[in-house]
This record gives structure tokens, C-alpha cells and sequence, in this order.
């Protein structure tokens, strides 16, 4: 077997006015070499001189901690890959996970007007050698951090987000799952053909037109999970959360139920996902049976998303079941039902900055508390700009920005370990994100629209939390409350195109094309990539689109920004 190299890169985000776009522009490179044994023998390190983004994105400056003067002493991109390639000579080269590979095509067609890479000839991603030796859950990414804490491995001992240090995280993760030359081949890929390439640089596409020739009047097909017999389609399908989805009900034993399925367009061919849930009927609108909940003349459901609804008297407000479960902790997320508030804001407004009259507000504050359980006494907030500050607050600052003026500015997420102390976070289609540390008892929120969510507002909290309170991230447990879902959040390119700056975030489940260079992007999933990547796994998705029910949610899209606000409330309970 030839010798292993394992590479590491780290790149900046930069708009080349040549290309009218972004560019992951390289800025470091880090390897090892191995013996057979996979044991080191020689290491790679060199910085990159950016050629085209002449600053670094704070985000990178922060976890890389590499400066504009560092890299102004490194050498030209393809400088650096000649370098590379004569240290590394004819070798098997691995990283972790295919981003790095993408990132070298992108820089190398950019600087040399060719796609192929000088110094590959073989190729083995780590990752998914990794994933399957470790028989990591099927469809799901493990991140390096995750492999590492899995495995037992301190990844403090290798740095953070530096070429080389990660690069030796990999190979000891390699080591750790390693049994031999044989396992390797299955993943082995020859880099040396243009369908390497090809596969590299495919982009997988969700169809969303049932007419597309791809697709077989067979995949639409759902037989009964009770008999078994082929089900007939009862409605129309409807596309929701990137999928179609219908009432299904058998002929023959006359069961209902729904079917989902989605349509991925992979380099490999067509890959179709078919799900079966049990069939709800519709409930009376009789409050007397108690079935449901009413809201002005209509009757709830009993949930929105994952996210159950609760009404005590005429609020009504949300939770989620398994954050329920921690008797350490309450939570629960505003919606527009309960308040005094009128006019655009009726009813319940938590929005001082909405034309709404203070005493009103304060009066749908009261309400709401003493609905969900908190003391307004209690509360903290802020006010939020979009941005990725976080300030640590405590008892002596219950009150702020609720019962007097904010004294703070330019916050988006709050954090604390003392009880009683409820932490506000607001948002009317924006992504409210909850945090909590069950091992050192703390707990934060923050407020992430698109621009926070791409700038690594819930990192930014999460490196707070370790902070402040050494809070680990695999302990952490993180809500993604009520806010505008990928079946209505559609933008144009310029915001497509900061999320598909990131790798982790250029990937059609989270930016979609849609029709007149239009794009949907999953605000949802994009936080939840970035967490997991930092090392979170317990993460709930609400999955409640506020845009969808605008008769129970406040949506800034819905109502063309005339709208109060709603607020999510966070606490660890002073009686434990």
C-alpha cells in the first residue's frame, strides 16, 4: 500500500468580483505522513497568502486564531501545492469528511484554470471510514469532535481548528478504529478519473415537481402497514419540509394513514425516501370533550411541530416535551393568544418597540407569566441587533429590559447559572435558540436570524457557556423554538450565498434552488449542523414554522412586518 498522508485545510470566505461569487480561498494547510502502522513519521504545515480576500471573517480570525500579518508572510496558493506535492510524493491521501477535497477544486480551478488536483492520485475519506467502522447511525454525519469523544480521545491535547492540529486528531481517530489494509478498500477511491471529479463537484438536488421524468408512478405507491395491500391516494400532495406528503386509505381493511415521501437526485441516481405515519382524525370543536384547544372560534391541534401547545386560561403558549422532562428547568415560548394588546398587535404582544402602549405590554408580560410559570420579576432581555455578542447575567440584573429601560446594547444571546434568573429571547420568524447544561447547571439563549446564524451566534453562545461555566458541549442540550421554516423562508442569491460560503452549510438539505434564482434555506438544519460539528448531539427541533400559522404565531413575512413580538423564556427553577 502506497504511503498515507492526512490533510487538513483551513480556508476564509472571499467574493472575487472574476467569478461574481464566493470562494472558500485556502489560507492553511496541515498533514502527516504515516507508516504502514499508521503511526506519524513527518509533518506538513504551511499558511497560504490570500490572493483574494485580503481580510479574515471574524468568525475564522476567532477559531482559528491565525492574523492578517501571519498570513501575509505565507506563500501563493499553488506555491503551497507544489511544496505539498513534492513533500508528499505518490501517496494515499485522506481527510476528514470531502469539504477539503471541494475546497482544493475550487482553488485550484480558480488559480490554475484546472479542477484537477497536482499531488492526488488516491483517496480515502476518513469520515466515512470512520462512520462505518464505528457503525455510526446510517444518513447522519459524524463530526471530527464527535469521533474523538466517541472514541475516548482528549481532542484538548491536539488544539482547535488549526491545520495540523486537526489533521493529527484525525489520524488519531484513524488509529483508534483502524484493523488493517483490507478495510480500507472499500473506501478507496482513484482520483486520477474525471468521474472522481464529477462526483466531487455534484451537487444533490431535491425535486420538487411530481411531472420530472425521474420519477415512477411506483414511488408514489404506499401499501397498507396493517394488511399490506396497495392504499389509495385520498388528497391532492402537498410539498411541506421538502417532501410530498398525503392521506393515504386501504381498500380492502379500510386503514388511514399519511405517506410521505422525497425525491433526492444524488450523483449515484435517484434516491427515494418513503415515510408512514398513523392517521389523526380531525378533532370536534367542542371544548366540553376536551379535545383540543380552542383559540378564539377555531379549535388547536395539541401540537405544532414537535412542540406541545398549552392553554391556561386565555394564554396560550408552547414547550417541548423532552425539555419538560428536566426537572431542573422551565421554558416555554410565546404565541400571538392570551394578551390585551389591539390593532395589529392583538393579543399578545412581549414587544415594547411595536407601537404597542408600555402598560399594555407590561400587563401581557403579567399575564403570560403567571400562565407558564415564571415571575416577571424575574425576567432579563435585551436588545437584539442581529449580531454575536453574549453577555453572562445574574440576579442583580432580574428586571432588565423588562421593568426598566435595557442597559446593555447590541446583545443577541444571554446566559447564566443562577436560578431564578429567566433569560428572553425574541423573535417573529428569527430562530430562538435555547441552551441547557444539565452537568454544571447553566443555561442561555440567543437570537439567530440568517445573518446570525451564518456568522456562529449559537457557537458563539456555546464558547460562552465553556466559558463561563466549563460547560462541555457534548452535555448540552439546545431548542430551535418557533421560527420561519425551508418551506417559507425564500431568499435570493447574495443570502444563498453566505450560507454556501461555509462547507458544512453548502448542501441543497439546507439551501435549495427554487425557480427565478430563487433559493429556501433551512435556518433549522443550518444551526443544527453547526452544533453538531462543535460536538452537540442533544438538539430538538421545534419545527414550527411561524410563517405557516400565522393565526398563532407571529410572523415579521406573514403580516409584512405589522406584527407584535413573541418571546421565549428560559429558567432554572429556584425551588430546586
Amino acid at each position: 500500500m502506497k504511503p498515507i498522508v492526512v490533510l487538513d485545510l483551513e480556508w476564509n470566505g472571499a467574493y472575487s468580483k472574476r467569478i461574481g461569487g464566493y470562494l472558500n480561498e485556502i489560507i492553511e494547510f496541515g498533514a502527516v505522513r504515516l507508516d504502514a502502522d499508521l503511526k506519524p513519521v513527518d509533518t506538513f504545515s504551511a499558511l497560504v497568502r490570500p490572493q483574494i480576500g485580503k481580510k479574515i471573517s471574524d468568525k475564522i480570525a476567532d477559531l482559528t486564531s491565525i492574523t492578517e500579518e501571519e498570513l501575509a508572510s505565507g506563500a501563493p496558493f499553488m506555491r503551497v501545492v507544489s511544496r505539498f506535492r513534492h513533500w508528499a510524493g505518490d501517496c494515499l491521501l485522506m481527510t476528514w469528511g470531502t469539504s477539503d477535497i471541494l475546497a482544493l477544486i475550487e482553488n485550484c480551478r480558480y488559480f490554475n484554470a484546472d479542477r484537477h488536483i497536482p499531488f492526488l492520485t488516491d483517496y480515502v475519506d476518513a469520515q466515512a471510514y470512520c462512520e462505518a467502522q464505528m457503525q455510526y447511525e446510517a444518513g447522519k454525519q459524524m463530526g471530527l469532535s464527535t469521533a474523538a469523544q466517541r472514541l475516548g480521545i482528549d481532542e484538548t491535547a491536539y488544539g482547535h481548528h488549526r491545520a495540523l492540529d486537526d489533521s493529527r486528531l484525525t489520524v488519531r481517530c484513524l488509529e483508534a478504529v483502524y484493523t488493517g489494509e483490507e478495510s480500507l478498500k472499500p473506501f478507496l477511491q482513484d482520483a486520477r478519473q474525471e468521474a472522481f471529479y464529477d462526483r466531487m463537484e455534484f451537487r444533490t438536488v431535491l425535486l420538487c415537481d411530481l411531472d420530472n421524468p425521474l420519477i415512477h408512478e411506483s414511488d408514489m405507491a404506499f401499501a397498507c402497514p396493517s394488511c399490506g395491500a396497495e392504499a389509495d391516494r385520498c388528497e391532492d400532495w402537498q410539498m411541506r419540509n421538502k417532501a410530498f406528503h398525503a392521506l393515504f386509505c386501504c381498500p380492502k381493511c379500510q386503514t388511514r394513514f399519511y405517506g410521505r415521501v422525497q425525491f433526492k437526485l444524488k450523483y449515484e441516481g435517484l434516491q427515494v425516501k418513503k415515510k408512514i405515519r398513523p392517521y389523526v382524525p380531525p378533532q370536534e370543536d367542542s371544548a366540553a370533550e376536551g379535545q383540543g384547544k380552542t383559540g378564539g372560534q377555531h379549535t388547536m391541534p395539541d401540537r405544532i411541530g414537535s412542540l406541545q401547545i398549552h392553554q391556561n386560561g386565555e394564554v396560550v403558549y408552547l414547550t417541548a416535551p423532552d425539555w419538560e422532562a428536566q426537572p431542573w428547568l422551565r421554558h416555554a415560548f410565546s404565541t400571538r393568544l392570551g394578551g390585551i394588546s389591539t390593532g395589529i398587535c392583538a393579543t399578545m404582544n412581549l414587544g415594547f418597540g411595536r407601537g404597542d402602549d408600555r402598560e399594555t405590554v407590561l400587563e401581557n408580560y403579567r399575564r403570560f407569566c403567571e400562565a407558564a410559570g415564571f415571575s416577571i420579576e424575574s425576567l432579563c432581555a435585551t436588545a437584539q441587533v442581529h449580531r454575536t455578542a453574549v453577555r453572562r447575567v445574574g440576579r442583580a440584573d432580574r428586571g432588565a429590559g423588562i421593568l426598566y429601560p435595557k442597559p446593555w446594547s447590541g446583545i443577541d444571546s444571554l446566559i447564566t447559572n443562577e436560578p431564578g434568573v429567566t433569560l428572553c429571547v425574541y423573535g417573529a420568524d428569527c430562530v430562538p435558540l435555547l441552551f441547557a447544561d444539565p452537568v454544571h447547571r447553566a443555561i442561555g439563549v440567543a437570537h439567530a436570524g440568517w445573518r446570525g446564524t451564518v456568522a456562529g451566534m449559537a457557537l458563539e453562545t456555546l464558547d460562552a457557556m465553556h466559558r463561563e461555566f466549563q460547560t462541555d458541549a457534548a452535555d448540552v442540550r439546545v431548542l430551535i423554538g418557533p421560527s420561519i421554516g425551508p418551506c417559507c423562508f425564500e431568499v435570493d442569491a447574495p443570502v444563498a450565498e453566505a450560507f454556501c460560503a461555509f462547507p458544512d452549510l453548502d448542501d441543497p438539505a439546507i439551501v435549495e434552488p427554487r425557480a427565478g434564482g430563487k433559493y429556501h434555506v433551512d435556518l433549522w438544519e443550518a444551526n443544527a449542523r453547526l452544533l453538531q460539528k462543535a460536538g452537540v448531539s442533544h438538539i430538538t427541533k421545534g419545527n414550527a414554522c411561524t410563517k405557516c400559522h400565522p393565526d398563532l404565531l407571529w410572523s415579521h413575512r406573514a403580516t409584512g412586518g405589522k406584527r407584535g413580538a413573541a418571546c421565549g423564556m428560559l429558567c432554572i427553577r429556584e425551588e430546586l
